[in-house]
This record gives structure tokens, C-alpha cells and sequence, in this order.
């Protein structure tokens, strides 16, 4: 992995971008659930599982309603203009969080989230898209394993120090470290030297984005390589948009049975991390085990989803939060692997100018269906108060998806090992 980095300078400072502003997403995340949290609990007109269901559904839907604009602007314009002035408006944005004081202001914290989370779609599909011009082919993977590996690891470093930055210095202080890594970010990438963008043969429509035309022309080159199953590897993993919202819940569950926003801000903190150290270690040994043919990455993605499934059905029994964090790892370890897997194999087989119509379809497709499951499962919550059966309806969910996945993925073409 350093010798990747060595050799490939421009793909190092991608790398240097993704560190600092991953680390800051997420300690802006703990914080962010510690702060609606504070103000439900002051004045909380819903349950808390939707109000959790709802912050993460935010964080997810604005792909859903701008991947059709995204993917286009990321084929046809400066993929490096597009993050420097995605990380530049990021960092204005979350620093209006240090206005959110009261209850009221819930719904302001929430107008917030979904704004910063609408301009990160527009880098992550530049950054997917700019990422094969870093590298050689032959790269390719191990490209994509290493920032699979950083992301998970800004997430496991930057969750833990969010929960312990929210109890010493409280909100504002995370929040505003996070503008910060956006503006170390954008210093990152203005050295950055890609290829000029492929002329694209259509020229941009708005009217292309609003019905779809630009994501249905990425739909139809997938289709017409016969990879289209590989498309919907996220999908049959998105009961994990279930799984996330309990987090807080989860801590809670080891702090007395109550949810305690004084106290549960560690814990999310930590079962966030161990989410980070799975991702992080899934991919490596997805790769030890399968190696990295086309034929592994297909294994390793249905795979992954029934490894998945195992840490969570194992998770309802765990005695201390310790341990329900080393099954959140395992979970998360086969849900990396099958994200590397299938987004590896498709990034192999597609052409450089579709790839940021692609990445925001698949996108799309997945963020649908996570937000559909993390509102069900925080209304089954609501409704039910057992989290245990909401986390082994989603567990049944999963291994579904896993088996299905398989059954579909038989046919997709691949090269000889």
C-alpha cells in the first residue's frame, strides 16, 4: 500500500483530501446525534427511533435527489473544481450548526445536515470518478481496498474521538474541527492533476437530469456489458440502514436501560468506531481469503452480506457494550467487503465517461433503500420498544439479500483468475 502511494502522486493527494475530511464527518457525526438527541429529549415531539431514523435518512436522501444531476456534471465538468467548491461550501455550512441552541431549533439542525450532505454528493461522485485517472489499472484495487481502509479508519478514530471531544469540550468545539478539515481538504486538492475531462457525446440538459436521461444512458452502458446484477449488490445490503439508527439505542441499552444523552455519547462513539475497525479489516481479508480476480470480488460481495448478517444476529446477546461492539466489527467487516467487491468489479469493467452517472445511480438505488430501512426500523421501534426484534427482522432481511445476490450474480461475466 505504500509503495501505491509512492508511485502514484496524484492518487496520494486524493488520499491526503479523504483523510482529513473523513475524520471530520464523522466527528461531526457523534456530535450531531449527542445534539438532537440533548434536544428531543428537552422537548420531543416523536419516538426516538424516528427521530434517529430521521437523521439518517437526511444524511442519505440527498443522493437519492441529486445523484441525476451529480453523476452528469462529474462526466463533463472538472472533477477538482467540483470537491474544491464541494469542501469550501461544506465548510461554511456546518459552521451555521454552532447557532442550534434550543428544541425548536431541531428542525433547523436537521435543514442543515440534509445542505451538507447535498454538496458532499456532488464530491463523492467527482472523487469516484477522478479516482482510476490516479492509478494504473493494475492499481485499481488495491487503490480502492486502501480507501475503503482510510475511510473505515477515519471512522473508527474519528467516532471514538467524537465521543470523547463531545463530553470534554462539548459540540461547538467538534463542529467546528470539522469546517476545518473541509478547508485542509480543499488545500489537498487544489495541487491535484487529472486528465481532461472525455468530451462528452451529449451535450448537459437540464431537462436530461429531471427525467433521468443521463442516469438511464450509465443504466444502459451497465446493462449492455451484462453487469447490471453487480448494480444492486448495495441494495441487498441496505437492511444495514436499520442497523445504524440503533446505535445510540444500543449504548443506551448498557448505560441503565434509558437513553441518557449525558452518558451514551462515549458509547455511540465506540460502536461507530468498531463499525470503522470492520470496514476497515474486511476488505484486507476478503482479499487474503478470495484473492482479487473478478471472480473473487463476485464471492466476496454476496459473501460478505451473510458474514454481515452474523455479527447482528449474534449482537441481541451481548452482555456488556464491549462486546456488542466486537459484533457490530464482524458485521461490518462482510459489509465492507461486499462494497469493495462489487464496486471494484463494476469500476473495472465500465468506460471512464460514464463512471460518475454510475457511481450516482448506484447510489441512488442504495440510499432509497437504506432510507426506507432505517424509517421502518425506527418505527417498528417506536411501535414496539423491542430492539431486538427490529435488529432480527433485519438480520432475516440480510441473509435474504445474501442468497439472492448470489443467485444473481452467477451469470456476470469475469476474467480467468
Amino acid at each position: 500500500m505504500i509503495g501505491l502511494l509512492k508511485r502514484n502522486p496524484q492518487f496520494r493527494k486524493l488520499w491526503f483530501a479523504q483523510i482529513v475530511s473523513a475524520m471530520g464527518d464523522w466527528l461531526n457525526r457523534i456530535a450531531t446525534l449527542v445534539l438532537i438527541g440533548r434536544l428531543g429529549s428537552e422537548g420531543a415531539q416523536i419516538g426516538v427511533g424516528i427521530m434517529y431514523a430521521v437523521e439518517y435518512s437526511l444524511r442519505l436522501l440527498p443522493t437519492t435527489l441529486f445523484s441525476p444531476l451529480a453523476g452528469p456534471l462529474a462526466d463533463r465538468l472538472s472533477r477538482r473544481t467540483i470537491m474544491v467548491a464541494s469542501d469550501l461550501a461544506r465548510a461554511a455550512v456546518v459552521l451555521c450548526l454552532l447557532l442550534i441552541r434550543e428544541p425548536e431549533h431541531l428542525r433547523f439542525l436537521y435543514a442543515i445536515i440534509f445542505v451538507q450532505m447535498s454538496l458532499g454528493i456532488f464530491f463523492d461522485s467527482a472523487r469516484s470518478g477522478a479516482l482510476p485517472n490516479t492509478v494504473r489499472r493494475e492499481d485499481l484495487h488495491d487503490a480502492y481496498s486502501l480507501s475503503a481502509a482510510t475511510w473505515s479508519t477515519m471512522l473508527a478514530v474519528g467516532s471514538f474521538l467524537g465521543g470523547v471531544l463531545v463530553q470534554k469540550g462539548g459540540t461547538d468545539s467538534v463542529f467546528i474541527a470539522d469546517a476545518a478539515t473541509y478547508l485542509l481538504s480543499a488545500y489537498f486538492l487544489r495541487g491535484l492533476h487529472l486528465p481532461a475531462t472525455p468530451k462528452h457525446p451529449q451535450p448537459f440538459r437540464f431537462a436530461d437530469v429531471l427525467l433521468f436521461r443521463d442516469l438511464r444512458r450509465g443504466y444502459s452502458h451497465v446493462k449492455s456489458l451484462g453487469i447490471l446484477p453487480i448494480l444492486f449488490s448495495k441494495v441487498f445490503w441496505s437492511p444495514c440502514g436499520g442497523y445504524v439508527i440503533l446505535f445510540p439505542l444500543i449504548a443506551a441499552r448498557f448505560k441503565g436501560g434509558e437513553f441518557n444523552l449525558q452518558e451514551a455519547g462515549t458509547g455511540i462513539g465506540l460502536l461507530f468506531a468498531a463499525r470503522g475497525i470492520g470496514t476497515g479489516l474486511g476488505p484486507l481479508g476478503a482479499r487474503m481469503i478470495w484473492g482479487s480476480s473478478e471472480a473473487a470480488l463476485i464471492r466476496q460481495t454476496w459473501a460478505g452480506m451473510l458474514i454481515g448478517s452474523i455479527g447482528y444476529l449474534v449482537l441481541p446477546f451481548a452482555p456488556s457494550l464491549s462486546i456488542a461492539a466486537l459484533c457490530v466489527c464482524v458485521a461490518h467487516m462482510g459489509g465492507s467487503a461486499q462494497w469493495v467487491g462489487s464496486t471494484t468489479y463494476w469500476q473495472r469493467r465500465i468506460d471512464d465517461a460514464f463512471r460518475g452517472r454510475v457511481f450516482a445511480t448506484e447510489f441512488l438505488l442504495m440510499t432509497l433503500s437504506f432510507t426506507v430501512f432505517a424509517m421502518l426500523s425506527g418505527v417498528v421501534y417506536d411501535a414496539t420498544g423491542d430492539m431486538d426484534l427490529v435488529i432480527w427482522i433485519l438480520v432475516s432481511l440480510t441473509i435474504l439479500g445474501g442468497l439472492t445476490a448470489r443467485k444473481l450474480f452467477e451469470h456476470l461475466p469475469r476474467e480467468p483468475a
